[in-house]
């Protein structure tokens, strides 16, 4: 079976954009980040939770962005989401972000598994799972 996957939906506001109207090229990580969120809530993990119940979080520690085509103001953007890759510490979120089911914009981001204070942490077992659904492996652990 395949990994989880999940698609956040957002509107451009006027506020993303440049002054000709397309979405200025940091504004994708944001994005990018709030599909993350979203993907986690609907495997049954929520991240405020559990970064306040276990004093963790996940940094972002690398990003990559690849802009194919331009996105605009006013368009309905859909962003797939899924880990590609799962380690130990830290996980590797990609990101597919469509207009009209057209590829314009793909990214990554390695998030480290984190004490609030930065140390180095394992990946909690319900954050694998949750993440990996069928694809879950213990020797992970």
């Amino acid at each position: 079976m395949a990994r989880p996957k999940s698609i956040y939906r957002v509107r451009v506001g006027f506020i993303d954009t440049d002054a000709a109207q397309i979405v200025h090229h940091a504004t994708y990580l944001r994005y990018f980040e709030a599909a993350r969120i979203e993907f986690l809530r609907e495997q049954g993990f929520d991240y405020a939770v559990w970064s306040k119940s276990d004093s963790l979080g996940l940094p972002v520690a690398e990003t990559t962005v690849k802009y194919r085509l331009p996105a605009r103001f006013d368009e309905v953007l859909e962003i797939q989401t899924w880990v590609g890759v799962a380690k130990r510490a830290y996980l590797v979120f990609q990101s597919e972000l469509r207009r009209d089911n057209v590829l314009l914009t793909e990214g990554t981001a390695k998030c480290a598994c984190t004490t609030l204070n930065g140390e180095l942490r394992r990946v909690p077992v319900q954050l694998l799972k949750a993440c990996l659904g069928d694809e879950y492996d213990v020797s992970l652990l």
